[in-house]
């Protein structure tokens, strides 16, 4: 089993103290976000095994669960290298010590040079997917390279290309596609900042009944779907900051910032539960 343990939408600032919506200030945020995290890592029993595990000298004892950590984007809230530099900072202060690897996707907020530059290293892409257990876990860059100023996303020919060749090589492997944007219509006010060229994404799981779940960052909000003729499960994520209403006009919900954790089974099923912080 793996469970993969999903932050997004950080909204980290140069200012540690400064507050965005909802009085809340993202650094705090984050850092009590991640305190959870560590908190659940220590506590849950299953990856207590795990990390006893990894400490044993045989492969296949370490195989048994494994555990990692995925930003999915929109890490940065006003596109300052201070804000990576806080990011890195926190997550070597809680995340580090306890023996979990962690990766990232760019979200639309991540449309600049800073984050190549201080967290290219974690960028999980879809030509370097992870192969956990009987998983494949496969990263989608959806920044706009036409505008890299808007909100929405984009799908690019290069990630499909990528992902159809995985899938194809490992028909017999689940496969778990991570992006930042969400892929249907949320039926709010975030679907003027949506994806283009979802249907894209939509084929590739019609033709490929491996591809077992999506998930996704950007709403700011446990969004449930099915997508295409599979019923792919697709899961939005709370921010670790504020989080959005889904209605069709703006609104900030009052919602408590979160995360969420997937347990990712063998057989290809997925649990997903919202921890709330």
């Amino acid at each position: 089993m793996i469970t993969l343990i999903q932050l997004s939408d950080c909204h980290l600032l140069k200012d540690k103290n400064k507050t965005g919506y909802a009085g809340i200030a993202p650094y705090k945020s984050l850092a009590r976000v991640l305190s959870s995290v560590r908190e659940y890592v220590v506590d849950s029993v299953d990856i207590k095994n795990y990390v006893a595990q990894k400490a044993a000298s045989e492969p296949e004892q370490r195989a048994k669960h494994q555990v990692i950590v995925l930003v999915t984007g929109d890490i940065s809230g006003d596109n300052s290298p201070e804000s990576y530099e806080h990011f890195i900072a926190l997550m070597e202060q809680y995340i580090e010590p306890a023996n979990i690897e962690w990766f990232v996707l760019a979200g639309n907020h991540d449309n600049n040079p800073y984050f190549e530059k201080y967290i290219g290293g974690r960028h999980l892409q879809s030509n370097d997917s992870l192969s956990l257990c009987n998983w494949q876990i496969h990263g989608m860059d959806t920044r706009a390279t036409s505008n890299m100023h808007t909100a929405a996303g984009e799908v690019k020919e290069s990630d499909i290309q990528a992902l159809e060749q995985s899938l194809r090589m490992s028909q017999q492997t689940n496969h778990l596609v991570a992006l930042h944007h969400h892929i249907l219509p949320s039926n709010s006010w975030m679907d003027k900042h949506s994806l283009v060229d979802a249907q894209r994404l939509v084929s590739l799981t019609d033709e490929y009944p491996q591809i077992k779940a999506l998930l996704h960052g950007h709403v700011h909000s446990p969004l449930r779907q099915q997508i295409g003729k599979h019923n792919t499960p697709s899961y939005g994520s709370p921010s670790t900051c504020w989080q959005w209403e889904m209605r069709p006009d703006f609104g900030v919900s009052n919602e408590a910032p979160g995360y969420q954790v997937m347990n990712l089974m063998g057989d290809g099923t997925v649990n997903v539960a919202v921890v709330r912080v």
